[in-house]
């Protein structure tokens, strides 16, 4: 029996059923429901929302790293996994420009001792890829429960993201 929450009557997983769907709405209705003479409404972060966007941008690097050495150790599915990797480049732009608060210290290091080690097989590599991009993915359905509203949206639209990802490079794992 899933937990309810409490005075809503609906179940977490009725909850997250129902997350991209809300989300892909959200995003879709915020390009064309205000006016172009409108200012556009910065929302307010929270301490807790700024440690998930940091969180979230460091997953996003360490995958960046990990699809530039498998690109460039196997030529042969290097065009695909361009595709995915200037998904994540992109997942790191969204996440850097909805920081309202100016970053405090430098910009996170990466943890290249997550990166799969490419110099076993293509097909090693790629399990070693899927595996990060599943991560990622259940990470960020964690960070979408514990993120205020307005963050939300953007870590639902990546995690859905990541899970494309995975199967796109399921085939790929051989």
């Amino acid at each position: 029996m899933s937990p309810m929450i409490p005075g809503h009557g609906c179940s977490r997983r009725a909850l997250l059923g129902v997350l991209p769907m809300t989300a892909a709405a959200a995003l879709a209705g915020c390009s064309w429901t205000r006016s172009p003479r409108e200012p556009a409404t910065i929302p307010v972060t929270t301490t807790a929302d700024d440690a998930l966007r940091r969180s979230a941008v460091e997953s996003e690097q360490g995958l960046l790293v990990a699809y530039d050495r498998a690109i460039l150790a196997y030529p042969s599915v290097a065009a695909t996994l361009r595709v995915v990797r200037a998904h994540h480049a992109e997942h790191v732009s969204r996440l850097l420009a909805a920081t309202t608060a100016a970053p405090d210290g430098p910009s996170p290091a990466v943890t290249v001792a997550s990166t799969p080690d490419v110099a076993t097989s293509a097909p090693a590599t790629m399990a070693a890829l899927l595996k990060l991009e599943r991560g990622a993915a259940a990470s960020l359905r964690a960070q979408c429960l514990a993120a205020s509203a307005s963050l939300a949206p953007l870590l639902a639209s990546i995690r859905a993201a990541e899970t494309a990802h995975g199967e796109l490079l399921a085939p790929l794992v051989g």
